[in-house]
């Protein structure tokens, strides 16, 4: 049996780009009904011509009964969950809920540089994300190597 050594320039050793932002600041609104940012929820990494695995925690708040909140995820602009995003129906109650949305791979990119953006929109009322210090907002970017 042949045994194979490669050298270190046969593969890529370099650690995955990795990003993550925690809100705690203070509570967001957003009366949009178009997709906008979270505010303060933008990362920028560096990554080799790999997906990357994006995802986010929080807790909400709709103040109005029957007004669906939506999420999103851009990269470099470019909307990842199509023109409708995560819909979260707020039901019957205006109490708090979390989520931890649904993660999302993207396709290999470029070779560079990329920001990435979490947002948001309403169907109507304000929606209020927690950050408050005892609830977070975490928002996070992987590189898939």
């Amino acid at each position: 049996m042949a045994t194979v050594i490669r050298g270190d320039d046969d593969f890529d050793t370099t650690p995955p780009s990795v990003g993550k932002v925690v809100l705690s600041s203070g509570n967001i609104s957003n009366t949009s009904t178009s997709f906008v940012d979270v505010t303060g929820a933008s990362i920028t990494i560096t990554t080799g011509a790999n997906p990357i695995y994006i995802g986010a925690c929080f807790s909400m708040r709709n103040n109005n009964v029957n007004y669906d909140t939506s999420f999103n995820f851009t990269i470099d602009g470019a909307l990842q969950m199509g023109t409708l995003g995560v819909i979260q129906d707020q039901g019957s109650s205006t109490s708090a809920w979390s989520l931890c949305s649904p993660h999302v791979q993207s396709v290999a990119l470029s070779a560079g540089s990329h920001t990435i953006k979490l947002q948001w929109k309403v169907a109507g009322g304000t929606s209020l994300m927690l950050a408050n210090g005892n609830e977070n907002v975490q928002f996070f970017v992987n590189e898939i190597k």
